[in-house]
């Protein structure tokens, strides 16, 4: 009889972690500026919700334009780099938009590449000289026989050519210090899988903060210290950086309650976009208006990337020395300054008390540089040569930061989430992407799974508050990876 009644899995259905959210605003698609139509030609290529191309479209942008010009702000200047985060389910095509937005900046490391290679023999070459001149050179200030010493001009080391390496993924606080040593002075941090980001070495329980302030500093354009024993000391000057990460809901409710990132500042740096999904409502029509507009998205995303590649292609105004870049500043003509006054005065109203944004203010203290970045962004697409910020890219960068602070307020303004249920959902997440269809052991987690909750203690309450939710179910004694195990687990086949 026990093997006629349903499988627990058919009578229990997985119960969410977290309350589901409000629909967000939608994204204001007449004021994407220089990004309307490429923003338009991905979803149309991909049929994924309009948000996430937008999202990458303008993470490349920033990336081309950052080591060109800062912009001027009401308060001095700021660089045009912007943190982007993207929440969206799988299945929602980020991969597919993030390879369509970014495909000229690839193009652009290959066919760097070959030179770059060259110009390393001619430096090596140029070592090998410089050690024997330098030898000489000291000989000849010692003097062979005692007698006077002999002065001569000091000869400068050769400097190693940049590696044209623009986008970097899965790094850590520690690794971009590396970049920086030989590496492009101006890089993207990207990845549409953030979970790894956060759930590795750099946002580890220890590494929080230390990892939270570097990249909060790289947004600023602040110089970064290395300061670590066992390694020279070092200051990096002069550098900039962008950064865009796509997660997974569960994994940025986890990253929205984190406190640390909350409070040091590196969330309120953050562009926020966690749009409606469209799973469901994806479907394919073969006809020649469809053929057609594919045919036109194809069209501008070309255009798109021309642009991005001749900004990558422009050499940056740098120092003496080839990593340390000087952009020029975008300033703000006065219809701009006009703009941007009226609006950081209306959000400074709406974070007094029983304000609209009161629970917000990190992230709203910084709408006004965060508008400027965005104008400075579509300036230099619109006109590389451009030297001012004017009202049109203002006023389209004031309604866009106004939409990132409405979903910035969805994203953090729900209320305490219980940290336990973050940490679930770290877990649940792990073993989706690592052990979905196979028994696993709590030792197992233990030792491979995500950092910040490797200990004992905690993988068996998170196995439990699974386990209560019925996304995973306990399996018959068996052998597991090679050893016998009494408790075993495996994720429920309809999670």
């Amino acid at each position: 009889m026990l093997n006629d009644l349903p499988s627990i899995e058919k009578v229990f259905s997985p119960e969410p972690l977290f309350r589901p959210k409000l629909e967000g605003l939608p994204l204001p698609v007449a004021h994407l500026g220089p990004l309307r139509e490429a923003t338009q030609a991905i979803a149309d290529l991909t049929q994924s919700p309009i948000e996430i191309g937008f999202q990458s479209l303008l993470a490349v942008s920033s990336l081309a334009v950052q080591s060109h010009a800062n912009a001027e702000t009401l308060a001095g200047t700021t660089p045009t780099s912007l943190f982007l985060l993207t929440v969206a389910p799988s299945g929602e095509r980020k991969s597919a938009c993030d390879k369509l937005a970014s495909k000229s900046v690839h193009r652009w490391e290959e066919d760097q590449y070959p030179a770059y290679l060259r110009r390393v023999k001619a430096y090596e070459f140029e070592v090998e000289v410089h050690g024997r001149l330098q030898h000489k050179a000291v000989k000849t200030r010692v003097g062979g026989d005692g007698g006077e010493v002999i002065e001569s001009d000091v000869i400068e080391e050769p400097i190693a050519p940049v590696i044209p390496r623009k986008v970097l993924s899965d790094v850590t606080s520690e690794g971009i210090l590396h970049h920086h040593e030989e590496g492009d002075p101006s890089v993207g941090i990207f990845s549409d899988e953030g979970g790894q980001f956060f759930g590795g070495h750099a946002m580890s329980k220890e590494n929080q903060l230390k990892s939270s302030a570097a990249f909060s500093r790289m947004w600023d354009g602040s110089p970064l210290n290395r300061t670590r024993g066992g390694q020279s000391l070092a200051t990096f000057r002069h550098r900039r950086g962008c950064l865009h990460l796509m997660l997974q809901p569960g994994v940025a409710e986890g990253v929205f309650g984190n406190e640390i990132m909350r409070d040091q500042g590196f969330l309120s740096r953050c562009l926020i976009a966690q749009p409606n999904s469209k799973i469901g409502t994806r479907f394919i029509t073969e006809t020649e208006a469809e053929a057609s507009k594919r045919l036109i998205a194809q069209e501008k995303l070309a255009e798109f990337h021309a642009k991005i590649y001749a900004l990558l292609s422009l050499p940056p105004s740098t120092t003496e020395n080839p990593r340390e870049l000087t952009p020029r500043t975008l300033t703000l003509s006065s219809g701009a300054r006009s703009i941007l006054v009226a609006f950081a005065n209306e959000v400074e109203r709406q974070q007094a008390k029983d304000g609209d944004l009161a629970s917000i203010t990190g992230f709203a203290s910084k709408a006004a540089a965060q508008a400027a970045r965005i104008a400075g962004v579509f300036a230099l697409l619109t006109d590389p040569d451009a030297c001012a910020l004017e009202p049109s890219v203002m006023l389209d960068a004031v309604e866009l930061t106004a939409w990132y602070l409405s979903e910035a307020q969805r994203a953090l303004d729900a209320g305490h989430i219980d940290p336990s249920l973050q940490k679930a959902e770290l877990l649940r997440v792990w073993l989706l992407d690592n052990i979905p269809n196979a028994a696993f052991t709590k030792r197992m987690i233990v030792r491979r799974g995500p950092s910040a909750i490797r200990d004992t203690k905690t993988v068996e309450h998170l196995l439990g508050i699974l386990e209560r939710h019925h996304w995973i179910v306990r399996c018959p004694a068996a052998n597991v990876n090679g050893r016998q195990s009494a408790q075993n687990w495996r994720l429920v086949s309809n999670a």
